[in-house]
């Protein structure tokens, strides 16, 4: 349709420009402009007000109008030329998503240092974004920012981050679930589903709602007034008053967190009015210090303070939008605001690793990314295929069926993960979980609508089932791989220690054709996906307790291929070559492990 809706608008803009031009040539021709006589002129002296004269002073008129149309359409069509030959000058950055997947591998192997700094420096862009050239100053640097980046992330329930910390927070999170693949031991004598492991339950929903904020472009703020305060801080005591001071001191903290060039530190008793009483003693940022008694960082070179504070080198006032203006500022700025729930959730996730617990708000569905067996309905022949093992795409009869709305294939791909279904309150915040509930109540069921005006012709039936409010995926007009994939690992699980274990598990590795849904970046996946790779690498796992040596490898290096950043069977295939003296074999194989963790180029397992 958008190539369609720009022929359209061409079609039209040829039309204005080139139209009137055209006419009047071809009424030229057939009627040659000739100079008044003397005898003509006295005539309209005597009477100008005829036919012909308004005639003539219509088409003037339209003339001028025509001309002035083209002078405004010509300089705006210089103004983007000029726009586009400015970015040709710079190279486009990786998406957040494209980051993720390339360089955080080594993050996630090594302590996840901390992400970069909000002052105007290279940081993550979104699709065809350019960067600020690195020989260009500090101001030119800001101000392409400005024209090329977005600003800032605003959070449904209140609050706003700036860009560079939401792409670092993206980063983070997905190198905390890498870090979780790469650290994930399988047991070979017990291969089984995953769905209660304490290390693969969602992370804070605040987490998911900023990852999908910086991967929908549209969500993101383009306006930079005022802009972005710099880092580092200001050294010393800063006070910050205003309707937005707390909210601002959160922001600050969990800027300091995602940055490395800037530290802070904030008195005890204001501490206990910015956090919640059950934010963890050692949090990651704000540590006890044993002199003072205040909280801070080891090498804090600011001091926040909120209210009265005599010692104060630096004061700040906060509007309730962020805007700062005081001391030290030039012009107003603005800075991250943010609640004391969001900022628990954020502050969490840059500490040391440990499996979150289970959040409540929204609940999970229940059976949610369980490996069970959904209950079986009528048996009728399916119309449709969904595939979602390896990538996420619908077909009838073997030909693909292009959704026209995007929100479609998401919602088919979430009930099939889900099998026993979900609130409509539930499908919202997972589908849209970066807009306010309140501006999307009836995207839901517009998605909906369509989705079943456009499969009913094709399945002859609802793609959809609804009772009261849950919703499920309807499958008798529509089957998945994940479903009869699930019914192997089924199997798997109840067949430990017997003779079927062995063709069981094979069953498994052979029906697992990729990762859940890959190419897309939901947030939810996160858990569903893990839990099918590490039931494949369980079975793969124990099919490598051959007495072959040949066979058990080979089954390793597909275990390897499946999950290349999984340390322990890296180490498990290394001591098997080693016994069958391929040492060189086995230093390979860790180099192109280390090389991965590291973020260096990928290399394909052997």
């Amino acid at each position: 349709m958008r190539w369609m809706n720009r022929l359209a608008t061409a079609l039209l803009m040829l039309t204005v420009v080139a139209g009137p031009p055209l006419l009047a040539g071809v009424w030229l021709l057939h009627h040659p402009w000739q100079p008044p006589t003397r005898t003509q002129v006295l005539r309209w002296v005597d009477q100008p007000l005829t036919a012909g004269t308004v005639i003539a002073g219509c088409v003037a008129v339209v003339g001028i109008a025509w001309l002035l149309l083209l002078i405004h359409l010509s300089r705006r069509a210089l103004a983007g030329l000029r726009r586009r030959l400015r970015r040709m000058r710079h190279l486009p950055v990786p998406t957040p998503a494209q980051m993720t997947a390339s360089s955080m591998a080594g993050v996630a192997a090594f302590a996840l240092p901390a992400a970069p700094a909000e002052h105007p420096r290279p940081v993550p862009a979104v699709p065809g974004t350019p960067q600020p050239s690195d020989t260009a100053d500090s101001d030119h640097h800001a101000d392409r920012a400005a024209q090329t980046q977005p600003a800032g992330v605003t959070l449904p329930g209140g609050g706003w981050i700036p860009y560079p910390t939401a792409a670092a927070i993206t980063a983070l999170a997905a190198a905390a679930w890498l870090q979780r693949r790469r650290s994930y031991r399988p047991d070979p004598n017990q291969p089984r589903d995953h769905h209660d492991d304490p290390d693969l339950q969602p992370l804070p929903a605040t987490v998911d709602t900023i990852i999908a904020a910086v991967t929908d472009n549209e969500t993101t703020e383009h306006d930079r007034t005022p802009p972005l305060l710099p880092l580092p801080l200001p050294a010393g005591v800063l006070l910050l008053t205003g309707p937005g001071a707390a909210a601002a001191a959160r922001g600050l903290l969990v800027t300091a967190a995602y940055n490395d060039t800037s530290t802070v530190s904030v008195r005890p008793h204001d501490l206990l009015t910015l956090l919640p009483a059950e934010y963890p003693a050692s949090p990651p940022v704000v540590q006890p210090d044993a002199e003072t008694g205040e909280r801070s960082h080891p090498s804090a070179r600011t001091v926040i303070a909120l209210g009265d504070e005599p010692a104060a080198t630096h004061h700040w006032h906060i509007t309730i939008e962020g805007t700062v203006t005081g001391s030290g500022l030039t012009e107003p700025r603005r800075l991250c605001t943010l609640d004391a729930q969001t900022t628990t959730d954020l502050l969490t996730l840059t500490g040391p690793q440990r499996a979150p617990t289970p959040r409540a708000d929204p609940p999970p569905p229940p059976g949610s990314g369980r490996l069970a067996i959904p209950a079986p309905e009528s048996a009728t022949v399916t119309a449709a295929y969904l595939t979602l093992l390896g990538g996420c795409h619908l077909t009838a009869a073997g030909e693909p069926i292009q959704l026209r709305r995007t929100a479609g294939l998401h919602i088919l791909a979430y009930l099939a993960v889900h099998p026993q279904g979900a609130t409509r309150t539930e499908l919202t915040r997972t589908i849209w979980p970066h807009l306010p509930p309140a501006t999307i109540s009836q995207r839901l069921h517009t998605t909906l609508t369509d989705l079943r005006r456009q499969l009913r012709a094709l399945l002859d039936d609802d793609p959809i089932t609804r009772q009261d409010d849950h919703y499920r995926l309807n499958t008798r007009a529509i089957t998945t791989d994940l479903q009869q994939w699930r019914a192997a690992a089924h199997a798997m699980t109840h067949a430990v220690g017997t003779a079927a274990q062995h063709d069981a598990c094979r069953d498994v590795v052979a029906m697992y054709r990729g990762e859940l849904a890959a190419g897309h970046t939901w947030p939810w996946l996160a858990p569903a996906r893990e839990q099918t790779r590490r039931t494949v690498i369980d079975a793969c796992s124990a099919l490598a307790e051959h007495p072959d040596p040949g066979e058990a490898l080979r089954w390793l290096r597909h275990a390897i291929t499946i999950d290349p950043y999984n340390e322990p069977m890296h180490h498990r295939a290394a001591d098997l070559l080693n016994a069958t003296g391929d040492t060189t074999g086995a230093a390979d194989l860790i180099k192109r492990l280390h090389r991965r963790l590291a973020g260096g180029t990928p290399t394909p397992p052997e």
